[in-house]
């Protein structure tokens, strides 16, 4: 963001008088986000896409550029992951190491995977079998789940 962008966003954050910020930063970012949170001065919920802790599905197939191991590891910097479930490769497994990951945080945000222009296609029916096991999830206040792109208002 340009500092002009920080300083819009700064002078509603007093204005209005917020309490807490949700930002998403990139992995890349992960060492820079306490620039941040020391130009705020209110607390701040990082989220990060990092799609899957599957290693090889994200790098080989995602093409994230998240090169970490484990899930320690983005747990260190970011609150909150963002994980993709419905992809065309991925497993059923994949996606329950996913949803039992995502508890060792404060806060996630699971979404399913509606095509767009890349290559990668949805799943219709690991679709199905999600929405079927996990939709309690819709329950669990740590966890955001969009079932469609505009659930949280845009897209």
């Amino acid at each position: 963001m340009t500092d002009k962008s920080l300083e819009s966003i700064k002078k509603v954050v007093e204005e209005k008088n917020i309490k807490r910020l949700f930002f998403e930063a990139h992995w890349i970012y992960r060492n820079r986000l306490d620039e941040i949170r020391d130009f705020f001065k209110v607390p701040i919920t990082f989220k990060t896409g990092i799609e899957t802790f599957d290693n090889d599905f994200r790098e080989r197939v995602l093409r994230k550029g998240a090169d970490f191991k484990d899930y320690r590891e983005v747990k260190k910097y970011f609150d909150s992951p963002c994980v993709m479930v419905g992809i065309k490769g991925q497993t059923r497994e994949m996606i329950d190491r996913d949803m039992e990951i995502i508890k060792n945080f404060s806060h996630a945000t699971v979404n399913i995977f509606m095509n767009n222009s890349t290559e990668i296609k949805r799943d219709d029916e690991l679709v199905k079998w999600f929405v079927e096991k996990y939709r309690y999830l819709e329950d669990d206040p740590r966890v955001d789940i969009l079932f469609e792109i505009t659930d949280f208002g845009v897209g």
